[in-house]
């Protein structure tokens, strides 16, 4: 889109985008032209997690979904004891001791240092 003027521009294409990114318009007008950035930055990374949580917890629901499948299945065509759908704690006690891992003093160094 071709501007005639940075009054066109600003009033047409930064300000909305600004109230997008939750900026107020008094900062917007006001305040330090590099605030907007940050204010970009930060919805920026905000969307990213937001997609990348929707991503996990369709992931998460896929796999629920498929344990229940299998067991409905293996109950109804098997033969012997009937499975049940296990509880919270059996499928994410693994996964979550997996995540803890012993850091050498090393790398604890280093996660104290950044953060």
């Amino acid at each position: 889109m071709e501007y005639n003027s940075f009054t066109e521009y600003y009033l047409n294409e930064l300000f909305p985008s600004a109230i997008m990114f939750g900026m107020s318009s008094t900062d917007f007008w006001e305040n330090d032209p590099q605030l907007y950035w940050a204010y970009r930055t930060f919805y920026l990374k905000q969307k990213e997690l937001e997609i990348e949580q929707e991503k996990y917890n369709a992931w998460l629901l896929g796999n629920m979904q498929s344990i229940a499948t299998s067991i409905s299945l293996a109950n109804a065509f098997g033969k012997g004891e009937g499975k049940t759908f296990p509880k919270f704690e059996e499928i994410f006690d693994d996964t979550l001791k997996k995540e803890e891992k012993q850091l050498s003093p090393t790398e604890e160094f280093v996660y104290w240092a950044r953060r």
